[in-house]
């Protein structure tokens, strides 16, 4: 199936695997996304009959983006992963440089287990460095393997000072010390935004539906004493004011509040992954959870509100 896609799709796949590190192949996970999409789009399509045109196109393409989305999930937490740990890799490149090891060892003997996917990839660069390959091919070879603008610019600004003359040692330490000092900007930049991510998950996940759930009674009630209430045939002509019942039907509304609340909780996810750590793609794995605890409260809210004040409303 994934052969009739088109090819620039084909080539993002592949390009995602890699960066991933998944072990299944681009043609499993593409027909596995499809076949869920499918069910999931013709589930929702059976359920809600009287608006399935929209539905059932929707939930299809919601949940082709989430299976995809996991894959940029994990080319994320990779690149997190590797830019975490990449000054105590560099330092301890440039200790194995002073000790007397030519740059394809310090390379080799750099590769810890403990430094994850920054690992292999230090690891196959040390082996383009054996077979002949230039510091500077294999310091990029690095970002054949992880995505990451960060490691990307590392590894070319020391293939640029290597370039320029400088010593491999000192140019890997002063790197390291370089991103130390920005990790740490980075830190404190995130707890002066914590209050804007706090904001937003209450309105996100606590406002926004206790509100939906209120407006839900709301509109309900009204339109049941509308209906109730005999309206004289004077009052509706009088020029000034018109009388009429709410025709708005409440499957309309619990489809309208589950889709603004779908829509809000995945736009808070990236917005908060955007504002904290400059990367929106991070922000997927919020969405799962900020969905569950707004439907949840949606659900319990409308329980609670019709519990409190139903029996305050007269019947006609």
């Amino acid at each position: 199936m994934l052969r009739m896609m088109p090819s620039s799709y084909r080539k993002r796949m592949e390009e995602w695997f890699r960066y991933a590190g998944r072990k299944g192949t681009p043609n499993k996970f593409f027909n596995m996304s499809l076949l869920l999409s499918v069910a999931v789009g013709a589930l929702l399509a059976v359920v809600v009959k009287q608006y399935a045109l929209v539905i059932g196109p929707a939930g299809f393409i919601g949940m082709f983006a989430l299976t995809h989305g996991t894959i940029a999930l994990s080319m994320e937490r990779r690149s997190s992963s590797a830019e975490r740990v990449l000054p105590d890799a560099l330092q301890l490149m440039a200790a194995n440089s002073r000790a007397g090891y030519i740059p394809s060892h310090a390379f080799l003997m750099s590769a810890r287990d403990e430094f994850g996917p920054l690992a292999d990839a230090i690891k196959n660069a040390g082996k383009e460095l054996v077979t002949g390959r230039t510091i500077e091919d294999a310091l990029n070879s690095v970002t054949h393997h992880i995505k990451s603008d960060t490691i990307k610019h590392t590894m070319q600004m020391i293939g640029e000072g290597i370039r320029s003359g400088g010593h491999f040692s000192a140019l890997l330490e002063e790197t390291a010390n370089d991103i130390r000092r920005t990790q740490i900007l980075q830190k404190e930049m995130r707890a002066n935004v914590m209050m804007y991510v706090v904001f937003i998950f209450f309105a996100a996940c606590l406002g926004g539906p206790i509100l939906f759930s209120l407006s839900a009674f709301l509109i309900s009630t009204i339109g049941g004493l509308g209906s109730g209430i005999d309206v004289p045939t004077s009052a509706i002509k009088t020029p000034f004011m018109k009388f009429g019942t709410v025709s708005v039907p409440m499957e309309f509304l619990q489809i309208f509040s589950v889709v603004s609340i779908s829509m809000t909780t995945i736009f808070s996810g990236l917005i908060i992954a955007m504002i904290s750590t400059g990367r929106p793609k991070t922000g997927i794995k919020y969405i799962p959870i900020f969905f569950t605890v707004a439907m949840l409260l949606y659900l319990i809210s409308g329980v609670a509100i019709e519990g409190m004040f139903g029996k305050l409303i007269p019947t006609i």
